[in-house]
């Protein structure tokens, strides 16, 4: 990859950045759902500091996001969003939620329609 042309590091470039701000959300999710699991049993600097770090990492998204749509097209970039869904998919697992063969199938629907959006663009990025 270090000897990759430059549109390669810049179609990677993308790629790292929308994946940056879907991490950063699914974070943010799993913070404030240990935070609704605890129903108000921590204490009030927890909760704080908890709510601080959700706001901080939605700011971070944010300045991720106005970076990302100044220098890539919305075209490009938003359809990779679509990314949540499969990690979205992998977290609902870990907390225990039933997954079957139908929510499977549809994240695989949707992540070949990104692909399939993004597959031979006349438009480079």
């Amino acid at each position: 990859m270090i000897g990759a042309p430059p549109q390669r590091w810049r179609e990677l470039s993308l790629v790292a950045l929308v994946l940056a701000t879907v991490v950063i959300q699914i974070v943010v999710a799993v913070i404030l759902k240990e935070l609704a699991d605890a129903h108000g049993g921590g204490s009030p600097l927890w909760l704080l500091l908890a709510l601080s770090a959700a706001v901080g990492l939605n700011a971070a998204r944010f300045l991720i996001w106005g970076y990302t749509h100044r220098h890539y097209p919305l075209s490009h970039s938003y359809p990779l969003t679509a990314l949540f869904f499969p990690c979205i998919l992998l977290l609902s697992a870990w907390y225990g939620d039933t997954i079957g063969w139908a929510k499977v199938v549809g994240v695989l629907v949707i992540m070949a329609g990104v692909v399939l959006m993004n597959w031979d663009r006349d438009d480079a990025v």
